[in-house]
């Protein structure tokens, strides 16, 4: 939910001192995101392949839990970025350093995005409107309500303790992924998705 926060706080950040980015600047930086939105498609799509085709050699039977395994190194990466930013942000590093973090979170949403996804489809194939819903209400209302709070929370505690808590939440929403992986299969079987209906 951080990449909407990102894509309307940081560009309003910029402009004044001690960036003082002009508007093409500004514009610009938006390369950085859309450049690691490509990265994280590439690197994605090949990923997610090689876990299903390695996890299919070794088992004869799929298990949809094992697409979470590249929610790891994501995680990894978009905590990583958002104390990047937050960093760059706060101690007035140079612009590329607050551009590569911005591309490093796209790369993590978006391998993050496909992972989850993936893995709720395999759960409820057949009802993927209802999934795709309720995935997107979740992201966009968590992200457009941050725009609503960032910027005071800014200007009270600094972009490094904003964007290092931002961190500690995604650090701490993982949990619930770990959680998945070891009682997904308990909680599928317990409780099977309702029949859909035509």
């Amino acid at each position: 939910m951080w990449t909407v926060g990102l894509a309307i706080t940081i560009p309003l950040l910029v402009l004044p001192p001690s960036y003082a980015f002009s508007e093409t600047s500004t514009a610009l930086l938006y390369l950085a995101p859309a450049i690691g939105g490509l990265v994280g498609e590439i690197w994605g799509h090949f990923f997610n392949d090689h876990l299903c085709r390695s996890y299919l050699r070794k088992h004869n039977e799929w298990l949809p839990e094992q697409r979470l395994w590249a929610v790891y190194p994501a995680v990894a990466i978009g905590i990583s970025a958002l104390v990047l930013i937050g960093q760059s942000l706060q101690n007035g590093l140079p612009w590329i350093a607050l551009a590569f973090g911005w591309g490093m979170y796209s790369v993590a949403t978006v391998i993050t995005s496909t992972a989850i996804n993936a893995y709720i489809l395999d759960c409820f194939p057949k009802h993927s409107a209802l999934v795709s819903s309720i995935i997107n209400f979740w992201r966009l209302t968590g992200g457009f309500s941050v725009v609503y709070f960032q910027f005071k929370w800014i200007a009270l505690n600094g972009a490094a303790i904003v964007f290092g808590c931002q961190a500690g939440i995604v650090a701490t929403g993982f949990l619930g992924v770990v959680a998945t992986q070891i009682w997904g299969p308990m909680w599928r079987s317990r409780y099977p998705p309702p029949p859909a209906e035509n």
